[in-house]
């Protein structure tokens, strides 16, 4: 096997010193520039000045903008301790993406809410993403999207 290997990397017209084009890298460069294009829309929507996890909790809090959902939630929900949430809270407070508000039957607990501002947030986030989706659709047909879907699906369920 190792001399079949080495007879078909001499026979290889490639330059010893480019690397080769493995699924792995291919997949890695492609998500690279998938990101920069998320980042593109995002400034163009203008929600860059957020991190990732201000995204989510907005997002957590949109889903759940019916329901009572306090600092707590949030912890468990996103499995960070109590001090890294209280931090992420409080300048998401200063940025006004969101409100703490005292509920009546106990004066120690605040009730998570977005203001305006955070939901304003959260939909041109998903605008951003829904811009890029189609954006990457676009550069495919309809069949090689498909097929592209099943074959990553593939990928990951096998490397789970």
């Amino acid at each position: 096997m190792c001399d079949e290997i080495k007879i078909d990397c001499c026979k290889r017209t490639d330059p010893p010193w480019e690397s080769p084009q493995v699924i792995p890298a291919q997949i890695r460069r492609v998500d690279n520039l998938i990101f920069r294009k998320i980042n593109q829309f995002a400034r163009e929507n203008g929600v860059e000045q957020a991190t990732p996890m201000h995204g989510w909790i907005i997002e957590y809090l949109y889903r759940h903008r019916d329901a009572a959902v306090f600092q707590r939630d949030i912890e468990r929900e996103f499995s960070i301790t109590r001090s890294t949430v209280t931090n992420i809270l409080q300048l998401m407070e200063r940025k006004g993406y969101i409100e703490r508000r005292s509920v009546p039957q106990d004066a120690r607990l605040k009730q998570l809410v977005l203001t305006e501002e955070g939901i304003r947030f959260h939909e041109n986030t998903i605008r951003s993403f829904h811009q890029t989706d189609d954006y990457v659709a676009g550069l495919l047909t309809e069949e090689e999207n498909t097929e592209l879907l099943r074959l990553l699906n593939k990928l990951r369920d096998a490397l789970k």
